[in-house]
């Protein structure tokens, strides 16, 4: 059985890579696809953000299953804010030692409400696995965590000694695992680079791993870095970000005999959790300022006495709750957002956590230029059309919200929001907001005390922010890729060539017939 390495590049966007490789400025990730398998369009969930989206990628989950709604939502069962943004005043709001503690602890802790890819595979028993970097380790094995220097000046601070995660564990300046060698690998990180997570420590983290001979059975990797520089110079303008990522891997393959002497014995994945699309000089959208009419919650606060609205941007979405009396009137918060230029869909529910409530949960679908939409699962029922990957829908309205088309065999075929249907029915739970509003190309959505990005931007449906392209070098001969792969099918797809049954029920076999 070959080993797998899943490399995972945050914000890998189709529309910057196949250029590149074309004009042959990324030689390693052109070798990839020559030598294996390979879609340029693995299509992300919504929303197309990191929390959610990595989320989804380590489980094999959607929103719906893995209950993490975004990267700024309400928990209404703890009655308070989740943010995992990098906006301060909303860091300051929410508390700085409890953002860490949300990090180290919660996020995978308590908020997370599905097994991790290390869990199935340290339910096997037989196997071992490695993270380098990721936000999502949750495992079965206790290692020792350290607080960087400057952390512990942090009033309050009560950082975590010890974190759960896969036999293998390296995040930033916190946990560093022994090797085969009983050498604990060091990683460039401090300030200068996030404490660590940073592409310069992942990169060190995975080339010891190598250079040790401690490659487990599964490792994954995560760069951060090229969804950083996107949002400052855009994504097109990062390529220098993913050339660095391809010699952290042609030195892998170097060090190991060459790309061919390394697929002899593993197979390596190479995607993104969402891509980026550009923005506009003016990109900023506030909301508050759309939704002047109403009381609304300041950023990163939690509810108060009086207010109407809690809005929580997750940059190109965002999610709005409302109190229940509010909700009875949603028509004219409904109506106040499509007054908006910058506002695309507004998006939610008859079911208020859809089909976290109900199987026949009904969705809806408002645009400004394009009419609305009112469509649910049809599980037993008539259905109106059949996508791509076999989902049968029952729908009124006009598709143009979603650019759907239905062609003589009655295949729903999306354009500009690639498998929305799915993606919005999965990606409403428990934890979403009332109403999901996305932001037309170019714009972004902020409140009072929240930024906008200098240049590029994710996190709605549209193609632009979710299509990552799909390396898959090494697969046995009896695998393939999905014809239509999402990043739910990549954890699955892995732990198949690991011979381990997938627990996600919506994953088809990789097996090829």
């Amino acid at each position: 059985m070959k080993k797998v390495v899943l490399i995972i590049i945050d914000a890998l966007s189709t529309h910057v890579v196949e250029p590149a490789m074309k004009a042959g400025k990324l030689p390693v990730f052109q070798q990839l696809r020559d030598k294996g398998a390979y879609s340029p369009s693995c299509i992300s969930i919504f929303p197309s953000i990191t929390p959610a989206a990595t989320c989804s990628l380590v489980t094999g989950a959607y929103p719906v299953d893995h209950g993490i709604a975004g990267a700024y939502w309400y928990d209404p069962k703890q009655d308070e804010i989740a943010y995992f943004g990098a906006d301060l005043p909303a860091i300051f709001k929410e508390g700085i030692d409890h953002y860490i503690r949300d990090f180290q602890l919660r996020l995978n802790g308590e908020r997370l409400q599905y097994p991790t890819i290390f869990e199935q595979i340290e339910k096997n028993g037989k196997l071992q696995d490695a993270v380098v970097n990721f936000m999502w380790y949750k495992g079965t094995v206790p290692h020792s965590a350290s607080t960087p220097f400057l952390m512990k000046f942090i009033p309050g601070s009560n950082f975590a000694s010890e974190m759960m995660g896969p036999h293998k564990m390296f995040l930033g300046d916190f946990v560093s695992s022994p090797l085969e060698d009983n050498q604990t690998p060091t990683a460039r990180g401090g300030v200068s680079r996030r404490f660590g997570f940073h592409d310069d420590a992942t990169s060190d983290y995975l080339l010891s791993l190598s250079r040790s001979g401690s490659m487990p059975d599964f490792t994954l990797a995560y760069f951060p870095n090229n969804d950083f520089d996107s949002h400052e110079v855009g994504p097109e303008n990062a390529v220098h970000t993913l050339q660095k990522v391809a010699i952290t891997l042609g030195t892998l393959f170097e060090e190991q005999g060459g790309i061919d002497k390394f697929l002899e014995d593993h197979v390596i994945m190479v995607t993104g959790d969402h891509s980026q699309s550009n923005l506009d000089e003016d990109a900023r959208v506030d909301l508050n300022a759309t939704l002047e009419q109403f009381q609304v919650v300041d950023a990163g606060a939690e509810w108060q006495n009086g207010e109407d609205l809690m809005i929580c941007p997750n940059m190109r979405a965002a999610q709005i709750y409302m109190r229940p009396e509010r909700w009875e009137n949603r028509s004219e918060v409904i109506e106040a957002l499509l007054e908006c230029p910058g506002v695309d869909q507004v998006i939610w529910s008859d079911f208020e956590n859809g089909l976290s409530d109900c199987d026949e949960a009904t969705f809806h679908i408002y645009t400004r230029d394009r009419g609305t939409l009112v469509f649910k699962q049809a599980w037993n029922g008539d259905t109106d059309g059949v996508d791509e990957l076999g989902n049968r829908w029952a729908f009124q309205g006009d598709l143009a919200t979603i650019d759907g088309t239905l062609d003589e065999d009655n295949v729903l075929r999306f354009g500009d929001y690639p498998n929305a249907l799915e993606r919005i029915a999965n990606g409403i739970c428990d934890q979403t907001g009332n109403l999901w509003v996305t932001a037309r190309l170019g714009k972004e959505f902020a409140i009072p005390g929240l930024h906008t990005n200098a240049a590029g931007s994710h996190g709605s449906l549209h193609k632009i922010d979710s299509t990552s392209p799909l390396f898959a070098a090494g697969l046995p001969k009896d695998f393939k890729l999905p014809d239509f792969p999402r990043i739910v099918d990549v954890s699955p797809l892995a732990l198949q060539i690991l011979g381990i049954q997938p627990r996600c029920e919506s994953f088809d076999s990789a097996r090829a017939n």
